[in-house]
């Protein structure tokens, strides 16, 4: 008789064994090594470069833009265009995307955002946890978000007319990409800026 998994949870919370898991595609394997149950993520001892890192290496816009430019470029951006007293948490804004990578909007349309936002509402909340997060995000965040992504549209992507309805003023400031390394540092040294002391 085969021998049932277990679910319990490990005394290191940082290591799950794959293995014994009955869903293992519900655990994402960090670059770190350290393990999250998408169902029930325990992030209480993952740094920021468990953040860092994912955001960095990942392209907006699914690498549909004229260069290279990471999530974590995009978090720096939005940090800047925020106003003061929520830089800390734009740049934070998108760091569940470290476990759940970036769902461009069309899809968020089309395969509905209420379903999306409730599968990884577990996510953001231990992000939020962790990091000191408000959940849900404040308003002032997501306009911050918003210019951001005026300011990308205008300098990253081709000519394009969509109608992107609604959205604030871009930057006056011109984007200037940066490679994935650049950029990790670039996150890296603004939330040592903004982090709670």
């Amino acid at each position: 008789m085969a021998r049932r998994p277990s679910r319990s949870r490990p005394a290191n919370p940082d290591q799950f064994d794959l293995f014994e898991m009955p869903e293992a595609t519900a655990v994402m394997l960090t670059f770190s090594g350290r393990t999250v149950d998408l169902a029930q993520p325990d992030l209480s001892r993952f740094s920021i470069e468990d953040i860092a890192r994912p955001l960095a290496f990942q392209c907006r816009f699914v690498g549909n833009t004229t260069d290279f430019y990471s999530v974590a470029q995009h978090c720096v951006l939005a940090s800047r265009l925020a106003p003061q007293g929520f830089e800390y948490e734009a740049l934070l804004h998108d760091a569940e995307e470290a476990f759940t990578g970036d769902w461009p909007t069309p899809w968020k349309v089309r395969i509905g955002r209420e379903m999306i936002e409730a599968a990884i509402a577990p996510v953001k909340r231990a992000v939020a946890a962790r990091f000191g997060l408000r959940y849900p995000q404040p308003r002032e965040v997501k306009i911050a978000d918003q210019r951001a992504l005026a300011t990308e549209l205008r300098d990253l992507c081709a000519p394009h007319r969509v109608n992107w309805k609604d959205l604030p003023p871009p930057s006056a400031m011109p984007i200037v990409a940066l490679p994935p390394a650049a950029a990790m540092q670039a996150f890296l040294e603004r939330y040592e800026e903004l982090r709670p002391r």
